[in-house]
């Protein structure tokens, strides 16, 4: 289980991508990322991008820092739509937290384990696949939203709990911007030799009484 719960560590936490400064991570030695697209760079389900993100991605550009989306969604015109508006590249049915719909983003950018970041939402998929492969985590922490499904709702419920345990443990790092700060960021282990049957094995475990625990709460607050 410890082994999970470093799996499930994001290198760092910010509540938008606009708090992460191009410049700053292309000091770091950061030339590509790998993002997921809702919560992270438009509302969920939404065709409106979010404020701010046009512009973060010409800071992009300017620095030299390829943007490849890697999505689970299941709408793909949606997602070509959007891609297409932004001007960057993506690849669908990701699956995460398998880690194959990374490398084809990784193998579509030209880059590598050691100068490649993920962004997204979710700890059980973003934050997972890209610490299985050894590469930077950028958790994005918007705030929640109930339009969500309730399968997703029902994970955030667990990934709250996770986190809560992590915070007790002083291994969850603080939202906050992160310009400042990158370059204290560790290095990612490398992929090689890394051994993660046993903890990825626990998960479904986690997840399974996580959703007990979640109906179990709504069903309390009915009674009330």
């Amino acid at each position: 289980m410890a082994k999970l719960m470093q799996l499930l560590t994001p290198t760092w936490v910010v509540e938008s991508v606009k708090d992460v400064d191009p410049a700053a991570l292309k000091a770091r030695g950061i030339t590509a990322i790998i993002t997921d697209l809702d919560n992270t760079l438009v509302p969920w389900r939404h065709y409106d991008i979010a404020p701010g993100v046009i512009e973060w991605l010409a800071k992009l550009e300017v620095e030299g820092i390829k943007i490849c989306i890697a999505s689970n969604t299941l709408h793909m015109e949606r997602l070509k739509q959007l891609a297409d508006t932004m001007g960057i590249p993506f690849v669908d049915r990701v699956r995460k937290p398998h880690t194959g719909g990374f490398l084809r983003s990784m193998q579509a950018m030209g880059s590598d384990y050691g100068n490649t970041a993920v962004f997204g939402d979710q700890i059980f998929t973003d934050v997972l696949a890209g610490n299985r492969l050894g590469l930077k985590t950028i958790l994005i922490r918007p705030p929640l939203s109930r339009e969500e499904f309730f399968s997703t709702q029902m994970v955030r419920y667990v990934e709250n709990y996770v986190i809560r345990k992590l915070r007790e443990q002083g291994q969850w790092p603080a939202a906050r911007k992160i310009a400042e700060v990158l370059e204290h960021m560790p290095d990612p282990a490398t992929p090689q030799g890394r051994t993660i049957v046993a903890s990825i094995v626990s998960l479904p475990a986690l997840l399974l009484g996580g959703a007990a625990l979640f109906a179990y709460t709504l069903w309390r607050r009915k009674q009330k």
